[in-house]
């Protein structure tokens, strides 16, 4: 009885967890160097992760020991490995409608983008930044969020900011997750990446 209880109140306390939505705020800045970062919240702001990237100097790589001839069989490996899974019938769409599953799960807040770009060349600027930057007009008039891209004659590649702020409940992906971890295309490839494990050892 007691062994009932407990999983039933572990489940119930998992689901609540998974009903708690988590909050991604992320922010691309384009003034000289690019950089981006972002803050991932849960439990309304009391867990939270801070995470970036660019905007600093390039490390020096380490030289490695040239590995060529294993670098290339493993290429070929990952590449015959890859090929099998396109074939797998079934995968790609099963790939696409979980993409477009995942992305229905997704609240966006707030999204606005505001960029100006210079290609270096004047009539290169003009042609390519000039009609999207009408299309940027249209999407900021005609949807909730807000666009605007402009071309730049100043010599400054590129300059701006862009921010999303979006909201996800953990518990609304379970279900597509599911259904794409148990689907037949999944088993399929789930086979073909044994098989070629197997292979790889013998």
């Amino acid at each position: 009885m007691w062994v009932v209880v407990a999983l039933c109140s572990l489940i119930a306390l998992t689901a609540l967890a998974l009903s708690i939505p988590v909050d991604v705020d992320l922010q691309v800045d384009g003034h000289g160097r690019a950089s981006a970062h972002g803050r991932v919240e849960w439990l309304f702001g009391r867990v939270g992760t801070s995470f970036g990237a660019g905007g600093g100097a390039e490390k020096p790589s380490k030289p490695g020991k040239p590995k060529a001839e294993k670098k290339r069989r493993a290429g070929l490996r990952n590449g015959r490995l890859a090929w099998d899974l396109l074939h797998v019938r079934g995968l790609l769409r099963g790939v696409a409608r979980l993409f477009v599953q995942l992305l229905r799960c997704i609240k966006v807040r707030t999204l606005r983008a505001d960029f100006r770009v210079d290609l270096g060349d004047p009539a290169d600027t003009a042609m390519l930044i000039g009609p999207l930057s009408q299309a940027a007009m249209f999407a900021d008039i005609w949807s909730p969020y807000s666009f605007r891209l402009m071309p730049a004659f100043d010599g400054t590649l590129l300059d701006g900011e862009a921010v999303l702020a979006a909201r996800l409940r953990p518990v609304a992906v379970v279900p597509p997750l599911l259904g794409f971890l148990f689907s037949a295309s999944t088993l399929r490839a789930i086979v073909v990446l044994v098989r070629s494990r197997w292979k790889k050892d013998g």
